[in-house]
């Protein structure tokens, strides 16, 4: 099995020892993005992997390249070109204080410089059986949505299985209107197979009226023709975290139960959920299993330090057997 992933490549700088940016000078780099979170997660659980991006054709960009490898993920599609990668500062949380994420300026990368047809999409999709794209690249500007949606276009044509994350960001939309974003989420979901998003999406975004979720996860479907819809849910109760899952296939809702969660580092949990499902569809098992899987890759992702999980299947299903309970392995 063959996992094709678009999207852009960053550089992530974490303040070390949960200091707040003006307290610490130390910066730890990575790199990581919504594709290379994806896909490293993959690649621990024993698929190929190929990541198609533009890095800029420099030592920064060569760095980049040589972290995804690290990660097991083929590097083959990466298109070297421009000076810059796009970047942010994390601020890791403590106790009341929230994690905080500030981004420079990503419209001037590589990636997002980047003309739609100097792609070769169809070389890229050779021997690939699935294809994830990230709703970011509808937000950023006109290159990458337009190359997200010829990409979605093209795979669809070829059969192959398209997989579509809303990770719909509103601080990526201030001269974007509601009525155009929604244009554009519309325009790529008649390619989509699999669809990664959540409830609120499909109302504020998409504006049904729906209220019933099983109704509303049915009309969504049934207009696009999307084969699976899943989702991560987060809720508080009684000053603790707990996170859970669902997925809709052929008109039902299938749910995991809420585990407790404790955070040490949230960015990518949603990239660790998509993952752990997509493994469960690939291998086919129980949607109630799948989901197990999922929830339990992203507890133990948000339990890590950065965005790219590096999780075995033994260490997710080490969790699900103990219930996350072992706290040694020797």
């Amino acid at each position: 099995m063959n996992i094709l992933a678009f999207g852009e490549v960053m550089m992530r700088l974490t303040v070390e020892e949960k200091m707040m940016l003006e307290q610490n000078d130390h910066l730890m780099m990575s790199t990581v993005g919504t594709g290379v979170n994806l896909l490293s997660s993959l690649s621990h659980f024993g698929y190929d992997t190929t990541l198609l991006t533009v890095l800029p054709d420099n030592p920064l960009g060569k760095k980049a390249a040589a972290d995804v490898r690290k990660l097991g993920i083929s590097d083959k599609n990466i298109i070297y070109k421009g000076k810059s990668l796009g970047s942010f500062f994390v601020e890791l949380g403590q106790g009341a204080r929230p994690q905080r994420v500030t981004y420079q300026d990503r419209l001037s990368s590589s990636f997002c410089q980047m003309p739609a047809d100097d792609y070769d999409f169809e070389r890229a999709l050779v021997g690939v059986d699935i294809v994830h794209i990230c709703g970011i690249a509808l937000s950023l500007n006109r290159q990458t949505r337009t190359a997200a949606l010829k990409l979605a276009q093209v795979a669809h044509e070829r059969h192959k299985t398209v997989c579509f994350d809303f990770n719909y960001r509103m601080s990526l939309n201030e001269d974007n209107n509601h009525e155009t974003m929604k244009k554009r989420y519309q325009k790529i979901l008649p390619f989509v197979d699999v669809a990664f998003g959540s409830q609120r999406d499909l109302t504020d975004l998409l504006d049904y009226q729906v209220k019933d979720e099983t109704e509303l996860y049915q009309k969504f479907c049934r207009d696009y023709q999307i084969n699976f819809f899943a989702g991560s849910q987060r809720s508080f109760q009684d000053g603790k975290k707990y996170f859970a899952g669902f997925l809709f296939h052929h008109d039902k809702i299938y749910r995991s139960a809420a585990k407790e969660l404790t955070i040490l580092d949230r960015i990518g949990s949603g990239d660790a959920f998509a993952s752990g499902v997509l493994t469960g569809l690939i291998e086919k098992w129980a949607f109630e299993d799948i989901l197990e899987f999922a929830i339990a890759n992203s507890i133990l992702a948000q339990a890590a330090m950065n965005d790219a999980p590096i999780f075995s299947k033994a260490d997710v299903f080490n969790y699900v057997d103990t219930e996350g309970r072992n706290d040694l392995i020797r």
